[in-house]
C-alpha cells in the first residue's frame, strides 16, 4: 500500500512539473545519476527541485490537495535550512532507501522530506 501511494505521489509530482518547462528536466534525473554527480552538481540539482516545488506550490498548480499540503509543510520545514543540509539529508535518505531508486530523483525529494518534516 505504501509503495503504491508513493508511486501515485511520484506520478502526481512528475505530472505537476510539466507546468515548469524550464526546470522539468530535473524530473528525469535518475538516482544513479544523482549519486554519481559531484557535490556541486547535487546542490544545483536540489536547488532546482526545491525552487520547482516552491513555484508550483505558490501558483497553486498541484492537482491534489494532499500533495499541495505535503509540499507546503516540506517547504515550511526546509526553508531555514542551507542547501548543503538539504543535500546531506537527501543523500542519506537515498542511501537508506535503495528500493526506491527506480523512481526519478526529484520525486523522491518529497518522500525524503515528508519523512523528515513530520
Amino acid at each position: 500500500m505504501v509503495t503504491r501511494l508513493r508511486r501515485v505521489l511520484a506520478a502526481a509530482v512528475l505530472l505537476g512539473l510539466w507546468v515548469a518547462p524550464a526546470q522539468a528536466f530535473e524530473a528525469f534525473v535518475s538516482v544513479d545519476d544523482y549519486m554519481a554527480a559531484s557535490r556541486a552538481e547535487r546542490l544545483s540539482f536540489l536547488a532546482g527541485v526545491y525552487d520547482s516545488f516552491n513555484t508550483i506550490q505558490d501558483a497553486g498548480l498541484f492537482s491534489s490537495e494532499a500533495l499541495s499540503t505535503t509540499v507546503e509543510r516540506i517547504i515550511d520545514c526546509t526553508a531555514p535550512m542551507k542547501i548543503e543540509e538539504i543535500e546531506t539529508l537527501f543523500t542519506a535518505w537515498l542511501e537508506q532507501n535503495r528500493a526506491e531508486w527506480d523512481s526519478a530523483a526529484a520525486s523522491l525529494f518529497v518522500f525524503t522530506f515528508d519523512d523528515y518534516c513530520r
